[in-house]
């Protein structure tokens, strides 16, 4: 839930720069069109958010509370069924295809608080 109100945090503060910078590629370009100077602008602006994105979304910087898995495999035993994501592990890590998803069934996900606890 933080990380969906950083990013439409995110989203509301460049609404203003994003309508300015629209204006300024439609003055810069000569561009008529409302739609090709919107399409134009909103690919540069895209490009220039995308790292405060991955800022949010894969750095680790952001803490991940709990998330649930109606129906998710758990990555130690199996079980097809209700998982769980530790906090703070990360969602998007790079390697994490490769190792496997880090949630949990309800028991895995016990027994993994009890380890990090002691």
């Amino acid at each position: 839930m933080i990380k969906y109100i950083l990013y439409i945090l995110r989203w509301t503060v460049l609404a203003i720069p994003g309508a300015l910078f629209f204006n300024k590629v439609r003055e810069l370009f000569g561009i008529d069109s409302v739609y090709l100077a919107m399409i134009i602008s909103q690919a540069i602006m895209g490009a220039m958010v995308y790292f405060v994105d991955r800022l949010i979304f894969t750095s680790g910087a952001v803490p991940i509370p709990w998330e649930i898995k109606p129906r998710g495999v758990c990555a130690e035993c199996g079980h097809v069924g209700k998982c769980y994501r530790m906090p703070g592990e990360k969602c998007c890590a790079p390697g994490q295809m490769a190792e496997g998803n880090s949630f949990r069934c309800e028991k895995c996900a016990i027994r993994k608080i009890k380890e990090t606890a002691v």
